[in-house]
């Protein structure tokens, strides 16, 4: 469901941003696209339960009022959670950053057969995607650009690792593919674009 054609939804968010009207413009807009990024992930997880979801996030008049109590933390709407799909995402790059570990310590002890360069750079895909998990924070959509291209990467290099015997690089080549399967899952990629007004749709 969009949120553009949603009725109910502009109506609530309309009226949050006139009982926040005593915010910072900025502040205000903020808790806006909190209010309306939650929303819109909840209505895809809990497709026909558009009232009820409202109901949950509380009062308008109350929801303003917390935010003005709560001075530079007004942006955060009550009830706001990250999607499963991005907490998987990120439990998995976690994984990624250890696997990362092991593979440079191995390139330290010599343990890995072949030119150091070339297997310094089959390790770069990996290393990058790993490196998002420190960066991940909703509204920036160009690391989900990023972070498919290396992990992309990282598959590639994983099965032409395979196709060389090192059966090892199977779990790479899982772990890659359930990357991109979660990037591709809509929660994520509505979590990733975040949301600049409440009368941005979904795509």
């Amino acid at each position: 469901m969009s949120l553009k054609t949603s009725q109910a939804v502009q109506s609530f968010l309309s009226a949050v941003e006139r009982e926040a009207s005593a915010l910072p413009a900025e502040g205000r807009q903020e808790l806006l696209a909190d209010l309306a990024e939650h929303i819109e992930v909840a209505l895809f997880e809990r497709p026909g339960q558009e009232q009820a979801i409202l109901a949950e996030l509380g009062d308008p008049r109350t929801i303003a009022a917390t935010a003005l109590e709560s001075g530079p933390n007004a942006a955060q709407p009550p009830h706001t959670k990250r999607p499963g799909t991005v907490t998987a995402l990120r439990s998995l790059l976690c994984i990624q950053c250890v696997i990362v570990l092991i593979a440079v310590t191995g390139l330290a002890l010599g343990y890995y057969p072949g030119p150091l360069w070339y297997r310094i750079l089959t390790l770069l895909p990996a290393l990058v995607s790993a490196a998002h998990v420190f960066y991940l924070k909703t509204g920036r959509s160009v690391l989900r650009i990023t972070l498919t291209v290396s992990t992309v990467l990282y598959f590639i290099v994983q099965t032409v690792n395979v196709a060389q015997g090192a059966w090892g690089a199977v779990t790479g080549i899982l772990l890659a593919a359930t990357v991109l399967a979660l990037l591709g899952a809509r929660s994520t990629r509505v979590w990733f674009a975040g949301t600049a007004s409440p009368n941005r749709s979904s795509w």
